[in-house]
């Protein structure tokens, strides 16, 4: 014959209790607002971060197409002087045709940070790239005279000189000033300090 034991009861008062389910409602409550927070912080975080190396690699293109196009100003100049502006032979300018550089430029094609450039950079240089291929072909022709020529590229190159080229400057210092905020150097990291960082 079984013996069957006792059965214990099992107290559910505090599952009537209000504060049982006060308090675990509010666990509930912190628990979901402790993770949305969480993601939060860390959302703003990620954006901040690429907002940061989005910018870093704007500095070092738009800093790299400014370096690029004072080097062709100052080729162009001296070319207008030595070549351009003088009457000499078709065979002579077309010896001495410049040698501008356009690494820069024709490697932005192939950057997606170069949309992010300001259209009046990008307009700038497309107009003066075009319209110095134009001169120098119609002076090799000689469509254009020497001085009309002259005349041409040295509206060319003021605009360059006095227009873009220092509103470039500006942006690119306007871009090392906000990363410097975050502590990202850009002198550091191009090691022109002497001590390149990673």
């Amino acid at each position: 014959m079984r013996t069957s034991l006792p059965k214990k009861k099992m107290n559910h008062s505090e599952l009537t209790s209000s504060g049982f389910w006060v308090g675990h409602i509010l666990m509930i409550i912190a628990t979901i607002a402790g993770v949305y927070l969480a993601a939060q912080a860390g959302l703003q975080q990620a954006i901040l971060f690429d907002d940061v190396i989005a910018r870093q690699n704007n500095y070092f293109l738009r800093q790299s197409l400014y370096e690029e196009l004072q080097d062709n100003v100052a080729i162009l100049k001296e070319y207008d002087q030595s070549y351009l502006s003088r009457g000499i032979s078709a065979n002579q300018i077309k010896a001495n045709s410049p040698k501008i550089s356009r690494y820069v430029w024709e490697t932005m094609k192939y950057s997606q940070t170069t949309l992010e450039t300001p259209s009046y950079f990008l307009g700038e240089t497309r107009r003066f790239y075009a319209q110095v291929n134009d001169i120098i072909a119609k002076r090799e022709s000689f469509t254009y005279g020497p001085q009309h020529a002259s005349k041409l590229m040295q509206a060319q190159l003021e605009n360059m000189e006095n227009n873009v080229l220092p509103k470039l400057k500006a942006n690119t210092q306007y871009l090392a000033t906000y990363l410097e905020a975050f502590d990202v150097y850009v002198d550091d990291i191009k090691g022109v300090d002497g001590k390149a960082t990673l």
